[in-house]
């Protein structure tokens, strides 16, 4: 008989090497997940300074900033309809220092070819706000209810000027669905935000404007502009004097939404620290007056339950972008 030996494969020899790097790494991801955050963190905006996601995330980083003892730094990255920016956070390092605040335009941005990411390119946090969007005049303006509004729209066909967010972007579909309804045509004009689009009305260049109370509620309340009637099921708390469209036999529900994320392949611990801040900042004061302040829907919904809720919003919007004129 003979004692047979056998010699490791190269193969083999290559693993075990291979074993203590990949331990090391592991453990190091590990540590980076237990300290993190140990430097500043961004936030990427995908809307211009001045609008209701610009208010958001800098009441939130400041938050933050104050329970975390590290900066929570904003980067605007306005522009085509949402998905620079969109792109730009889903594309990062997955290390939890840049995250996005994530808008309904990444699902419409990207239903109409205007950008690539999706919503499936993100981990979420959670959503940190939701509000419905109404329509808005100046407060001098000759329109006091939306009847005399729609009214002026019908006799002057495709001359009424309402500005929005950007082409596609949620307050552009909201015109364009009550177009639909209605069977009116406005003159859509596209702004770069849904602030600069305020800032439009404020100066008199458009007629109207479509954005939600975080953008006007401040300009109504002051006197500066009229709120018309609101995209809600019921009247809002601070605007009970506002009707609804569906009051108004205008069976359109709309609004917009501000979710946290970060890039699809952050670590869970990562994630799971940014849920336990996002806890620590919705119950903080000053974020808390600042949202009231501001007439911002306050919300703090699971990153993982929102996004059964945005595979739903996506279907809707997917049925909606083939039914309208998104091109006008």
């Amino acid at each position: 008989m003979h004692a047979c030996s056998f010699a490791a494969s190269p193969i083999l020899l290559t693993f075990r090497r291979a074993l203590p790097a990949v331990a090391l790494a592991l453990a190091a991801q590990a540590t980076l997940a237990a300290d993190y955050p140990t430097r500043p963190v961004e936030i990427m905006v995908p809307w211009a300074v001045g609008g209701g996601s610009d208010a958001v995330a800098r009441a939130f980083a400041d938050a933050a900033t104050r329970h975390v003892g590290q900066s929570f730094v904003i980067v605007n990255r306005p522009g085509a309809s949402g998905s620079i920016g969109h792109k730009e956070g889903a594309s990062a390092r997955p290390d939890g220092y840049k995250l996005t605040l994530v808008t309904p335009e990444i699902s419409l941005a990207y239903l109409q070819g205007i950008g690539k990411t999706q919503w499936q390119d993100f981990s979420y946090v959670a959503r940190i706000n939701a509000d419905p969007i109404a329509l808005v005049v100046k407060s001098d303006s000759p329109w006091t209810t939306l009847e005399q509004f729609l009214d002026h729209a019908r006799a002057h066909p495709g001359k009424a000027t309402i500005s929005n967010s950007g082409v596609g972007a949620t307050y552009h579909l909201a015109a364009i669905a009550v177009e639909n309804k209605t069977g009116l045509s406005f003159n859509n004009i596209p702004y770069i935000g849904a602030g600069p689009a305020v800032v439009g009305l404020l100066g008199g260049q458009v007629d109207a404007t479509f954005a939600t109370t975080g953008e006007v509620g401040v300009h109504v309340k002051g006197g500066k502009l009229r709120m018309l009637a609101v995209m809600a099921d019921k009247r809002l708390k601070d605007f009970d004097q506002v009707p609804t469209f569906r009051e108004r036999h205008i069976d359109v529900l709309l609004g917009t939404w501000r979710a946290l994320a970060a890039p699809k392949a952050t670590p869970p611990d990562i994630m799971a620290t940014l849920k336990r801040l996002v806890d620590k900042v919705n119950q903080d004061s000053g974020y808390r007056d600042f949202f009231a302040r501001q007439y911002l829907g306050l919300v703090n919904e699971d990153g993982d339950k929102f996004r059964l809720a945005l595979e739903h919003e996506h279907a809707f919007y997917t049925d909606i972008v083939s039914r309208l004129p998104l091109g006008k």
